[in-house]
């Protein structure tokens, strides 16, 4: 009999191993390989310090932009701090820290036809 704890462990591990490929090919611009692990109806919100914008974007001008090399392409350390579940979504609250930048992010993931699927990106970036 499987207990609640090994199915949400189970869960947790294979949450954040989706998560950590998908970092992994953002920072490399593996645009075929990530395309299809971002829900159709992505959304994000970027603020930057400093500035009283927050830019926003859906998946199909996310992967455009990372075609085009305007994100992506630097390596980050990946500092997970949490992850928490609600039903079918997950949350991963992480720190990411490149040569450039450093994010502080709430990811959301909604798990659909047997994967985890990158639905909604929150992230507060910072120049270095």
């Amino acid at each position: 009999m499987i207990t609640n704890q090994v199915v949400e462990e189970k869960n947790e591990e294979s949450l954040k191993k989706e998560f950590l490929f998908i970092m992994k090919n953002i920072d490399e611009r593996n645009v075929s390989e990530i395309e299809s692990k971002f829900h159709s109806d992505y959304a994000d919100s970027v603020y930057i310090k400093g500035n009283n914008t927050i830019f926003s974007s859906n998946k199909l001008n996310y992967i455009q932009s990372l075609k085009d090399g305007k994100i992506g392409g630097v390596e980050r350390e990946v500092n997970i701090q949490s992850v928490d579940f609600i039903d079918q979504f997950g949350f991963i609250k992480v720190h990411l820290e490149s040569k450039v930048m450093n994010f502080h992010s709430m990811y959301t993931f909604y798990f659909e036809e047997g994967e985890w699927k990158l639905i909604k990106a929150v992230v507060v970036a910072e120049k270095k």
